[in-house]
């Protein structure tokens, strides 16, 4: 069961990573349907998306079986499914101590309660609007760290060691190494090198989520994760039991050498809804003493939660959400600028409750023109996604964010339909234009314009060039009426340094409050 359960566990991993590759390329028919396995199988997701926006993609029903499964064999799904969750296992597993130490480290701790209360303080929260479960959940944290993390560093690090040997050429490796390139190139290499803000950060997080193995194995799946916690109440009083024999027990504790889930087996104390199932536990007893069987669901140890922190975590979770719906940014008092989200996007208080920060949409732009949003919309959108101009722009004849987002904050659009939709406005700022600011010829951001008619016209104007003489240079100006907001015209604008086109936010399709006219 042991080196079952690690198959199972690799082939999930490796789904995950396929799925994760599969969106850098150029999906055909519905990418979607495929990239958002994982997260429609995730009731946390659900659960606070259904509490924040009181609706529910009919997808994400998917996860009611991940809770009926939970139920009836217990957290199986944490683990023999979750990739997270293995590469945590995994990580652990290299971990050296003395036996001394991983028997002491299989037992349960009090502080194990602490994912109980974050679960407490994220579902109160959203019940009040604010839907922040995608910072804690494995699937929007794993998948989030890696396309805007981990990834891009291991695309640059294997594109500068393969230019380093075709530059340098050693013992004429080149004719092995182009090969190798070509065919990584094809299959697992971006088209292009990604960039985000904030990938810093974010890379530091997952680096020292994983480290965290290492001081104790699975040590977010035992302290953090919330998903595990609502799939430990779930499966508490499952049908699939560990049972030991009390007389083939010698009480070595052999089988607390290698539990990673803190669930104390074979001590008469085991704890249902932290134990992973992973059967090392009985693979692990000497005296066969230990057995994982089918049977009536034996009395487990209270799960003592205490009310008054319950509660305070509870009151704390919703406090928050008070504290973030009370910002002033998208809430309808006020808009900023640069707060320009994919086309699609709900308005911003229904994108901030459907919003998981998964980062799916990120990493299937072409153009790698979403980021992680820092402050833009207020802390309650840290990590949502929003557009930077300066380092993409939103592709005309794409619509790859919103076939991928599995929650509907970005909802499903056709080709025609995206196209129609305004995420934003340009704008010409004289100062730096060079028609306008320095009497010299420029056409750039009129060429590149996408719209069927050019939301970019030019009027020819005699201007004084420096020397004094008279020049006719074509100056811009932009159409409100047909301006999408791509921002193309800024990304490719010849200006180094801020660019003399800019995009803000007015104007958007998606709130309507938000326009440069009045009504």
């Amino acid at each position: 069961m042991v080196w079952l359960r690690r198959g199972v566990q690799t082939a999930f991993l490796l789904l995950f990573l396929y799925l994760f590759l599969a969106s850098a390329e150029h999906p055909i028919d519905r990418p979607g349907a495929g990239v958002r396995l994982f997260f429609q199988f995730d009731p946390l997701l659900a659960l606070a998306s259904w509490l924040a926006s009181h609706a529910i993609p009919a997808g994400m029903l998917l996860s009611l079986v991940t809770l009926a499964v939970t139920a009836l064999f217990g957290r199986w799904f944490c683990g023999w499914i979750c990739p997270f969750g293995t590469l945590h296992h995994f990580c652990g597993s290299l971990r050296r101590a003395g036996l001394r130490d991983r028997m002491a480290a299989g037992g349960y701790t009090p502080w194990q309660r602490a994912r109980y209360y974050a679960l407490a303080a994220l579902l109160c929260g959203a019940l009040l609007g604010a839907n922040l479960a995608g910072w804690l959940d494995p699937f929007s944290f794993f998948f989030r760290s890696l396309a805007t993390a981990a990834f891009p560093a291991v695309n640059h690090a294997i594109v500068a060691v393969f230019t380093w040997l075709y530059d340098a050429n050693p013992l004429g490796v080149t004719a092995v190494s182009e090969p190798v390139y070509e065919f990584l190139r094809r299959h697992f290499l971006a088209p292009q090198q990604p960039y985000y803000f904030g990938n810093v950060l974010l890379g530091a997080l997952f680096m020292a989520v994983v480290a965290l193995n290492f001081l104790r194995a699975r040590f977010w799946c035992r302290y953090l994760c919330p998903l595990g916690a609502l799939l430990g109440l779930a499966g508490r009083h499952s049908l699939v039991r560990l049972a030991r024999r009390a007389d083939a027990c010698n009480d070595c504790r052999l089988c607390l050498a290698d539990c990673q889930g803190g669930a104390s087996p074979g001590t008469g104390d085991w704890h249902p809804e932290e134990c992973l199932y992973c059967f090392n536990c009985q693979s692990g007893c000497p005296a066969g003493a230990i057995r994982i069987e089918w049977g009536r669901a034996p009395k487990a140890p209270r799960l003592d939660l205490g009310r008054r922190r319950l509660l305070a975590c509870g009151l704390t979770g919703a406090a928050g959400a008070l504290l973030l719906e009370t910002h002033p940014v998208g809430g309808g008092r006020a808009f900023n600028p640069e707060l320009v989200r994919p086309p699609g996007a709900l308005g911003e208080r229904n994108f901030l409750a459907r919003c998981i920060r998964c980062g799916e949409c990120m990493k299937v732009c072409p153009t790698g023109a979403i980021h992680p949003a820092a402050l833009e919309a207020g802390l309650e959108g840290l990590w949502t996604p929003v557009l930077r101009m300066t380092v993409g722009y939103c592709e005309y004849e794409c619509t790859l964010c919103s076939q991928v987002c599995p929650t509907g904050a970005i909802r499903p659009l056709g080709l025609a339909a995206k196209q129609a939709v305004r995420i934003g406005l340009a704008y010409i700022d004289r100062n730096r234009c060079l028609p306008y600011a320095c009497a010299r010829p420029c056409v750039v951001c009129q060429e590149h314009c996408p719209t069927p008619q050019k939301a970019i016209w030019l009027s020819e104007v005699e201007v004084e060039a420096p020397g004094g003489s008279r020049v006719t240079v074509q100056q811009p100006h932009v159409d409100p009426e047909l301006c999408i907001g791509c921002g193309i015209c800024t990304n490719k604008c010849a200006i180094q340094g801020p660019p003399a086109v800019l995009v803000a936010s007015a104007g958007e399709s998606r709130n309507p409050g938000n326009g440069l006219l009045l009504p």
